[in-house]
């Protein structure tokens, strides 16, 4: 058995905004030839924005043809594929929409009730190696915020999300408008500006709330109680110390969270991504990108 761990895909292809992304191209045998000698039992972890899940549907929940192909090719793989979710994921189906508002708008309108109940619920979730997971796939596996997993014989604490920083200029809410006359009109507006529709380009859950990061504390805690280490954290985002020697001014409450955590457990090695670099920021704290590390 072994772990392999990468920075962000970006979904399935390359569409040409950085030609290392793309989870078919990152892990076909020619780029991943390691894959020849695993099995289910060997697992690559993705550290966010695996992007394999994007695309919204407004009438019915559902995967796109594209979508299901580069999902079912992700599954036929010889290994494992782990994720933590990062900014840029569709959290809507992932783990499902709870905001009454959003679904009753005019967006979802069309969608019968039947469809609405699948977009509450998301993926299945389920109990996997000692945590939580959403199952795209019998071995495509997301990774739930605060989980820890036993995984290869190594304790693994996950925790993913992290704040868009491509929304310069807002967010534009279908669920403010009262028809989809008046939200095209000021979408035609902020045409040339930065920024993202809710729940088409960005979703609110891309930042974990403030009850994931409570519950992941407390698994932690519970965790160094009774065995005093951990072996190996996945997030998407950095602690705030990680962020600030590698040059980043932008901390946020997500990445203090981080380093309250980093502070006061034992742990082997941290590998997160988000920042599209290949650094080795201290001993045991590692930026991913388009690497693919052997870690056990």
């Amino acid at each position: 058995m072994a772990i392999y761990v990468t920075g962000d895909a970006h979904g399935s292809q390359s569409y040409g905004h950085f030609s290392v992304d793309g989870f078919m191209h990152r892990f076909s045998t020619a780029s991943f030839p390691e894959q020849k000698g695993m099995s289910k039992e060997d697992y690559v972890v993705i550290c966010g924005d695996f992007g394999g899940v994007w695309t919204a549907d407004r009438f019915r929940v559902q995967e796109p043809p594209a979508e299901k192909f580069s999902l079912d090719w992700l599954e036929e793989k010889p290994f494992t594929t782990l994720f933590v979710p990062g900014n840029h994921e569709n959290y809507d189906r992932l783990i499902g929409c709870q905001d009454k508002r959003f679904i009753d708008s005019w967006f979802y309108s069309k969608m019968p009730p039947e469809e609405k109940e699948k977009l509450r619920q998301g993926y299945p979730r389920r109990q996997w190696h000692g945590g939580h997971v959403r199952e795209l796939r019998p071995s495509v596996l997301m990774l739930e915020h605060g989980s820890i997993f036993e995984i290869d014989g190594k304790s693994c604490f996950a925790f993913g999300g992290a704040q868009s920083h491509d929304i310069r200029d807002g967010i534009l809410d279908p669920a403010d408008f009262p028809d989809e006359d008046a939200f095209k009109k000021a979408y035609r507006a902020k045409r040339g500006s930065m920024f993202r529709v809710r729940g088409v380009s960005w979703w609110e859950a891309e930042m974990p709330s403030r009850e994931d990061m409570e519950n992941g504390r407390r698994n932690l805690n519970a965790f160094m109680e009774s065995h005093g280490q951990i072996d190996f954290v996945f997030t998407h985002d950095g602690p705030a110390s990680d962020k600030m020697l590698l040059g980043y001014d932008g901390i946020d409450d997500l990445n203090r969270y981080l380093e309250s955590l980093r502070s006061v457990m034992k742990y082997g090695k941290w590998f997160f991504g988000h920042l599209h670099d290949n650094r080795r920021v201290s001993e045991n704290d590692w930026l991913l990108y388009e690497q693919i590390v052997r870690i056990s």
